[in-house]
């Protein structure tokens, strides 16, 4: 049985897996396997990972019918075999001690997961300054890993957020998979289910390399799917709900939710995105919103005219957004 079992989940990703495939063969740690799981990718990956298999024996293909990043993560897990789970993006790249780091942290600290910062790479493999994935320095160290919600509701980070930067434990992952109805938000919806309670060793020292190109799902501009994460966020206002030792985070998830749908829904009405489908979405995450309206009011991260704004825009949305838009014109014509 391996130490480590790598998940690389596989769609039009032929002119970067090579690369990827590579980084992760010249690890410094090198008892893993690698579980390339195709997706159904119409472009020829499929054959490309069954050719890089050849090249080394710890390369394993997992061929699937498409179903989407979150279906294609849970069939790699499905066939791990590992004591400890990594992830690792088709386009992204590893520093060679990526692996050795995570593990012997774990190791070191008896801990159930291990993180480090990241950096972004463009579509030629040049670093992208300012865009680093990093924690707060009050989020570094051991510490539970519930904390890392302090990233990511507070700081309005990645480095809680991710999968990829980690190192996990396989027994966390015993009755967690990721939600397979779920597009965008695929991967942080495993988070409340394995921080809590779980022992987490965190640095900033930058061993991942996470790609940004053009037409990735990250830089595409407004889609009906982005509206995942609007469950993600809701779901994260019921988790701390019920945890009344988390106060803090409570009051900031409530925050970051309402911060996330009006920004979804600006987003949308700027770029001219407002469809009939798409106004029926944001209509049924109003329901949502109005329920933890109470809680908006009394939030003390919630600035008192962001409050005034959530109570317009629970009870018009449209109407919330041209009185901003108006608002907006009149402060560029002064």
């Amino acid at each position: 049985m391996p130490a480590i079992s790598i998940i690389t989940t596989v769609y039009d990703a032929k002119d970067y897996l090579p690369l990827t495939v590579k980084s992760i063969l010249a690890q410094s740690f090198r008892d893993f396997e690698l579980i390339l799981v195709e997706d159904g990718s119409p472009n020829g990956c499929g054959e490309l990972c069954d050719e890089l298999a050849k090249t080394d024996p710890r390369i394993r293909v997992v061929h699937k019918k498409n179903g989407g990043p979150a279906s294609a993560a849970n069939a790699g897990l499905d066939a791990a075999k590992g004591r400890y789970i990594s992830y690792v993006d088709s386009d992204d790249l590893l520093h060679p001690d990526f692996l050795k780091t995570l593990y012997d942290a774990i190791q070191k600290e008896g801990a159930q997961l291990a993180s480090c910062a990241a950096l972004c790479v463009d579509e030629n493999g040049q670093l992208r300054p300012g865009e680093e994935v990093r924690a707060a320095e009050d989020l570094l160290g051991v510490q539970d890993g519930i904390r890392q919600f302090y990233d990511i509701l507070r700081d309005k980070g990645m480095y809680g957020m991710v999968t990829w930067n980690k190192l996990y434990d396989a027994r966390l992952f015993e009755n967690v998979r990721h939600d397979e109805s779920m597009f965008y938000g695929d991967d942080a919806n495993i988070m409340d289910k394995i921080y809590p309670g779980h022992r987490m060793v965190c640095t900033n020292e930058p061993l991942y390399y996470y790609r940004e190109r053009s037409g990735s799902m990250t830089s595409v501009r407004f889609s009906p799917r982005v509206l995942d994460n609007l469950r993600l966020y809701g779901g994260w206002v019921d988790f701390f709900a019920c945890r009344p030792d988390e106060r803090e985070l409570a009051f900031r998830s409530v925050a970051r939710y309402w911060e996330v749908f009006y920004l979804y829904y600006t987003h949308a009405a700027s770029c001219k995105a407002l469809t009939p489908e798409v106004k029926g979405l944001f209509a049924g995450h109003l329901k949502k919103l109005r329920s933890v309206l109470p809680r908006i009011l009394k939030n003390p991260f919630v600035p008192r005219f962001e409050k005034l704004r959530a109570v317009l825009f629970c009870l018009s949305p449209a109407l919330c957004y041209k009185l901003a838009a108006v608002r907006g014109s009149l402060a560029k014509g002064s």
